[in-house]
């Protein structure tokens, strides 16, 4: 049931995106293609497989609905689904606020342990180096500016990137 709550989601997120590009201002004379052609043409690859997904999704569900438990799984799912959904709104609120790499610090464990992650050797260290890794490919190496955060923050952000 999560995944085709998930799928749900999905199919309506990029068919949204794939409407406001085709919406899109363009100017076909000068480019056959134009500045939304290839975002279009992704974005309609993807609503493609995400109806495939979901359709497919919904006859395994039916066709295995006498064997699972319906009301635990539909609430662990859907709280799962809640909690990845809350954390990932916290952490675009927060990150201006004390920087990224402190609030990526934050949110990769609790998004490794809602995903079902048990080893704590693998959750530290991934807590640890996803955050290192994102920081110097985008900080350094590419200089993409990433938000440092305020006072304290940005002073220890800056030791890093």
């Amino acid at each position: 049931m999560g995944s085709i709550i998930f799928s749900f989601i999905l199919f309506i997120v990029f068919l949204y995106f794939l409407i406001n590009s085709i919406n899109m201002e363009n100017l076909r004379e000068v480019d056959p293609i134009g500045p939304s052609g290839i975002p279009t043409f992704a974005l309609f690859f993807l609503v493609l497989l995400l109806f495939y997904t979901l359709v497919k999704e919904i006859v395994k569900y039916k066709q295995n609905k006498k064997e699972i438990k319906q009301t635990s799984l539909i609430n662990k799912s859907l709280l799962i689904i809640m909690c990845l959904t809350i954390s990932i709104t916290i952490f675009i609120l927060v990150i201006n606020k004390i920087g990224f790499f402190l609030s990526c610090l934050f949110l990769t464990p609790l998004l490794l342990i809602l995903l079902g992650a048990k080893n704590k050797v693998s959750i530290i260290s991934f807590s640890i180096g996803i955050p290192i890794l994102f920081t110097v490919l985008f900080g350094n190496v590419l200089n993409i500016p990433l938000p440092r955060g305020f006072g304290f923050f940005s002073e220890i952000s800056s030791f890093l990137y």
